[in-house]
């Protein structure tokens, strides 16, 4: 990624510029920022005395109201400033100025306008091969969960040039087809047919590439992420929640031989390559192998009726191909509420099982070895998590399999007695090496 800098208070920085000692004249005197600051700060001071104020974009990497990025590839840095109206009739109004330097001058070589609720965010995504940048401006919108886009090049000045304007639900800037140039994938249609589009940059325009149909029933977008299906073919996963109010779908968007594809709906027998599960649990690349796998939830052994409110799943995990049948890569049990993980061999597949419960004050997973209805299990082992005031204490036990710690909390196992007494054998050093702590995904 290009560097983006960000100057959250330019007066700040003007005001320590410089690191030499003052004598004690220069002390009682008004600070002298540079001069190419100084030109700047004197063209925006003129900015907010015509009625604006700084806003800056509410989600992304990028949330400064003043940011220097080279935007033409020349070495020098050009100031992006976002302001909107300062009064209760112009509040909705956004600008976002462009100032090119020129020496110790900068010029504004143009704006990006809208109006909205809020600036949401700012990319400065490489749209052609050969590097050359634009930007991306999101505008939040009141009421119905879409957005508004903003997408511009420059031109030989610096100014931009609209490429596109439109509404979305959900967006990802990614290298689609692997020429080094970002693309557009945008999700539309918050309240109608929902579809994905792909829009590619070429020769001053943005063209679009591909069209594609979306899963049906969903509410919401979750999620976007770029990565790779097998064959390391770049793909975007699109974690969408279901009007149902449970569960998860994933669309997988692919551009190839000039086509968008959704993975999720190619190929004849829909069925086979479901991707719904009813568990909030992200795609991810389960296995390390550098492809992201969706999960499919099963029943595990002895739960019979879904709808239970104690019905415990495993995940298995399929990775997915262009025109190939999904493949099953690992199975997984995954403890939601908090946030660990523990990777079931193939071998166990039916004949283990799992138990949720608490016990003074502790979150517990008790496995056993499923023998069959009507038959007692065998214990296993036993998972805890703790989150209270007693993390250090049981984070100090040596007699307990210690499996890791967050700062919000401690996750140890323990093998009960009787556990040896099964055709199933887990010691702690195998239980160490099967258990992970899953990152939590978090919405900006």
């Amino acid at each position: 990624m290009k560097s983006v800098r960000i100057l959250p208070v330019l007066m700040s920085l003007l005001l320590l510029a410089g690191c030499t000692m003052p004598s004690g004249d220069e002390l009682l005197a008004a600070p002298k920022p540079p001069g190419n600051y100084q030109t700047l700060q004197t063209k925006l001071e003129e900015l907010l005395a015509s009625g604006v104020s700084y806003t800056t974009p509410t989600t992304g990497e990028n949330r400064s109201s003043v940011q220097l990025v080279d935007l033409d590839g020349d070495g020098a840095e050009e100031a992006i400033v976002f302001f909107r109206g300062a009064t209760s009739a112009t509040s909705n109004d956004f600008k976002v100025y462009i100032y090119k330097k020129n020496g110790d001058d900068y010029r504004c070589t143009g704006s990006i306008e809208a109006k909205g609720a809020a600036i949401q965010s700012v990319e400065y995504p490489t749209i052609t091969p050969d590097g050359g940048r634009g930007i991306v401006v999101t505008w939040q919108l009141a009421g119905n969960g879409t957005g508004a886009l903003t997408m511009c090049d420059f031109d030989d000045s610096c100014a931009p040039r609209v490429l596109l304007e439109t509404d979305y639900s959900a967006l990802e800037l990614t290298d689609m087809d692997g020429d080094g140039a970002k693309d557009l994938l945008l999700l539309t249609g918050a309240s109608g047919k929902r579809a994905a589009r792909l829009y590619r940059y070429k020769n001053g325009r943005m063209n679009l590439a591909g069209e594609a149909a979306m899963s049906a029933g969903i509410a919401s977008v979750e999620r976007m992420e770029a990565g790779h299906i097998t064959d390391g073919l770049p793909a975007v996963f699109a974690e969408e929640k279901m009007a149902s109010g449970i569960g998860l779908t994933t669309d997988i968007f692919v551009y190839s031989d000039g086509m968008l594809v959704n993975l999720a709906l190619d190929g004849e027998d829909i069925a086979s390559r479901s991707t719904y599960r009813p568990v909030q649990v992200y795609a991810a690349d389960i296995n390390s192998d550098g492809v992201i796998e969706l999960p499919r939830a099963v029943l595990m052994a002895g739960y019979k009726d879904a709808a239970a409110h104690d019905a415990l799943y495993m995940l298995d995990w399929y990775a997915y191909g262009l025109g190939t049948t999904p493949v099953q890569v690992s199975t997984t049990y995954q403890c939601i509420s908090d946030a660990w993980s523990l990777r079931i061999d193939r071998s166990w597949h039916d004949r283990i099982t799992a138990v949720k419960s608490t016990d003074g004050g502790l979150s517990m997973v008790s496995f056993y070895e499923y023998r069959g209805a009507g038959q007692n299990s065998i214990p296993l082992f036993n998972i805890y998590c703790v989150t209270g005031s007693s993390r250090e204490y049981y984070a100090g036990r040596t007699d307990l399999i210690q499996l890791g710690q967050t700062s919000q909390a401690v996750y140890f196992a323990k093998i009960p007695e009787g556990a040896q007494s099964g055709t199933l054998k887990i010691g702690a050093e195998e239980i160490s090496s099967r258990f992970s702590i899953v990152k939590q995904a978090w919405n900006n």
